[in-house]
């Protein structure tokens, strides 16, 4: 089905500002998301009635609930085991924020951990001239969620280790209290929550690890996450790379203890 020229040229306007919407601070994406969510409705609003034309009604209506529903089932649950290093990364539907474009994007990184397939799915912020570690808005020695609106989490196809807790389903969601020279990893079996440090679900914790930071030269302007392959005395397992403006930590990974 053709498009009219009219809707063709709003999908790309929307998908441009989709583009450029982390380089807004919150403040000043909000107004501009509240407007690009009118848009898209009108857009599809404007793609329904043009396949109900096409297609007859019901078609019509049978395609949107299948797209919406796919959609939904898609995204709206923390998919486990090889599925979930898979299908995309979760987002938290009953948050009214989840339905807004994000000044910090979601953003995931899949790998292989000696032949345990992972997905790390993480909030990106952006500094935008701005001190964050350290500062008001992420003091040391405070508990942070990693990243941005959903806390970070991992799914691994089988059982996986976090430097040396035990994550024996294979998904868990990652927090931090970041330090000067040292982070303090938290790891935690929730992964349905929004990110509210204050409402940090501490009864499902697995356990917590220090681990070193470094400095590095260059400033980096979005928070991101890798995985490299271990090297040195740690031959074996990979390492979880968190980077954000100058600091760097790097976090031990390896398959789990089958169950």
């Amino acid at each position: 089905m053709r498009l009219p020229a009219a809707i063709a040229t709003t999908v790309a306007a929307l998908l441009a500002v989709a583009v450029a919407a982390p380089r807004f601070s919150p403040a000043t994406l909000f107004p501009i998301a509240v407007g690009w969510n009118l848009a898209a409705l009108a857009v599809g609003i404007g793609v329904i009635r043009a396949a109900a034309k096409r297609f007859g009604a019901a078609k019509s209506a049978a395609g949107v609930a299948i797209t919406v529903g796919a959609v939904a089932v898609a995204t709206g649950v923390q998919w486990t085991g090889r599925l979930g290093t898979v299908f995309p990364c979760h987002r938290n539907w009953a948050w009214v924020p989840s339905y807004f474009l994000r000044s910090s994007p979601l953003r995931s990184v899949r790998a292989t951990v000696d032949g345990t397939p992972i997905k790390v799915c993480y909030g990106s912020p952006r500094l935008r001239n701005r001190r964050v570690l350290g500062s008001p808005l992420q003091p040391y020695g405070q508990l942070w969620r990693t990243g941005a609106n959903e806390p970070t989490t991992i799914r691994a196809g089988g059982p996986i280790r976090v430097g040396r807790i035990e994550v024996p389903d294979g998904v868990a969601s990652i927090y931090s209290v970041p330090g000067p020279d040292t982070w303090e990893i938290v790891v935690n079996d929730r992964t349905g929550q929004w990110g509210i440090e204050s409402e940090y679900p501490a009864t499902a914790e697995l356990g917590r690890e220090v681990v070193a930071a470094r400095t590095v030269g260059k400033r980096r302007e979005a928070f991101a996450i890798w995985v490299e392959p271990a090297h040195g005395s740690e031959a074996l397992g990979s390492q979880l790379v968190l980077a954000w403006d100058q600091t760097e930590v790097r976090i031990p990974l390896s398959p789990g203890a089958s169950r």
